[in-house]
């Protein structure tokens, strides 16, 4: 349990943090939460990222088992992104934190956003993942 500090408990929440506090992996984790997407789609859904940082980015969430990478044969190839079980897992935890987010950093505002939007919107205006992900732990 969340609090508890017992040995487990941190080793676990160390690595979810680890993993989703890099930044940008949160905001592919949530446009993947839509749907599968190209790699130039995802790109475009996450405004400044470089190409070279969501191919690293992928190739991260891949060795997780997060995500899967399929190739569809072509011509032309069409290579597309999907979430695996584990990935969709997150769902719940990031619709708690997007309604926490609401509530504690918004001062209660409710909008029928969804967490794209929310964390977009984080980035855009020069934060990053990890650095709210780091707001939201505190």
């Amino acid at each position: 349990m969340v609090g508890d500090h017992e040995a487990g408990a941190c080793q676990a929440i160390t690595h979810v943090f680890a993993l989703l506090g890099k930044r940008w992996t949160g905001l592919i984790i949530v446009t993947l939460l839509d749907g599968p997407a190209r790699f130039s789609r995802i790109g475009q859904l996450v405004p400044g990222m470089s190409d070279r940082m969501l191919s690293e980015r992928l190739t991260e969430l891949a060795a997780a088992g997060l995500i899967t990478r399929e190739v569809e044969d072509g011509p032309p190839i069409n290579v597309r992104y999907r979430l695996t079980g584990r990935g969709e897992a997150l769902r719940p935890a990031l619709a708690e934190l997007e309604r926490w987010g609401h509530e504690q950093l918004l001062g209660g505002v409710t909008a029928a956003s969804t967490v794209t939007v929310a964390a977009t919107a984080a980035v855009a205006a020069g934060g990053s993942v990890a650095a709210t992900v780091g707001a939201l732990s505190s």
